[in-house]
């Protein structure tokens, strides 16, 4: 499959049980029974749905898995309100027909907030050391995940050739938490280096297939240069923001403060001008499309904070013991929360 037919696909096995779900609510029970105790006596379309994400796993570098996407905690799990929640899942509102369909569901507006901690569980979940084993909890979330999208694409009646969170959607997605989050960090102070960010891309292969996406649309992302190229190249497929667009963005930055608010002593109203400062600085010039407005001179602390973080970053990077503590707490606290938001 290439980016051409990319916008005409869905995703075959899960659209199946989309289908059948939608005609026999029950088999979701049958479903989460398949991922606890596997594929083989679970009724089709559900055997055929986890056997593949089983066949993913399994074929997975099982050093891979068990280390989990290690770049991810290298840096503190509040800092990833800005580079995931202001870089990524800021940006992923930008596509039009995304959006619009989005906004359709209404559970990205009336409940961002809520949205957002799913999917910050979900993530946090899969980037976890282990968590895409085969039966762990980010492999069993990711499978559900992708029956979401499903039922999302069966949900939506839309005119037109293009299917609906399609292959290309998909595509587009991974690439906002594979390059704009690490880009968005970088920015901000806590950039990772190439061997990092070649494992975390590794990590993210595996999880870009078992969340349904087709492996030829994910080969050409071999590392960081490459990865780029193919962002650029989605970029230049996809239309402006429109006003469902900025609808979801001013949903998602609202959320993210309160966000914040949950993981830090930073009050909603300031951690909302805070939001807007550092979305305005990640998203450049698709800023004012996305319709994040200006918040003055707060815009220009935000490279001030990112040159202190790096610098700070720089020092403990050589300090070998001390890094890997870091990394470890973050794995804690990360832990924790999945504990405390269940």
């Amino acid at each position: 499959m290439n980016l051409d037919e990319a916008p005409f696909h869905g995703d075959p096995l899960a659209d199946a049980l989309a289908e059948a779900v939608h005609a026999d609510p029950a088999l979701r029970a049958g479903l989460s029974t398949a991922l606890r105790d596997g594929s083989r006596t679970a009724p089709s379309p559900v055997r055929e749905f986890v056997a593949d994400l089983e066949r993913v796993a399994d074929a997975a570098d099982p050093d891979l898995l068990r280390a989990g996407a290690r770049a991810t905690f290298t840096t503190p799990q509040a800092v990833h309100v800005f580079d995931v929640g202001a870089g990524a899942l800021i940006s992923s509102y930008r596509p039009p027909q995304t959006a619009t369909i989005l906004v359709g569901t209404g559970r990205l507006v009336g409940s961002a907030h809520l949205r957002l901690t799913d999917t910050a569980r979900w993530l946090t979940a899969a980037s976890l050391p282990g968590g895409l084993v085969r039966g762990a909890p980010g492999w069993r979330v990711t499978a559900h995940v992708r029956l979401g999208h499903a039922l999302v694409r069966r949900a939506v009646r839309q005119a037109g050739p293009h299917t609906p969170i399609s292959q290309f959607d998909s595509l587009r997605t991974w690439l906002d938490f594979t390059v704009v989050a690490p880009r968005s960090a970088h920015r901000l102070g806590f950039g990772v280096t190439d061997a990092e960010y070649a494992q975390f891309l590794d990590h993210w292969r595996v999880l870009g297939e078992l969340l349904g996406v087709h492996p030829d649309l994910l080969a050409p992302a071999v590392d960081r240069p490459s990865a780029v190229a193919l962002l650029a190249e989605v970029d230049a497929r996809t239309g402006p923001p429109n006003e469902d667009s900025r609808t979801l963005t001013a949903a998602g930055l609202d959320a993210l403060a309160t966000g914040l608010a949950d993981l830090t002593p930073v009050p909603h109203r300031v951690g909302l001008v805070a939001a807007r400062a550092v979305a305005r600085r990640l998203q450049g010039e698709q800023a004012d499309a996305l319709g994040v407005p200006p918040v003055g001179g707060w815009e220009r602390l935000v490279p001030v904070v990112a040159s202190v973080a790096g610098a700070y970053r720089a020092l403990l990077r050589r300090r070998p013991a001390a890094w890997e503590r870091m990394v470890e707490r973050n794995v804690a606290a990360n832990r924790e929360f999945l504990a405390q938001s269940g």
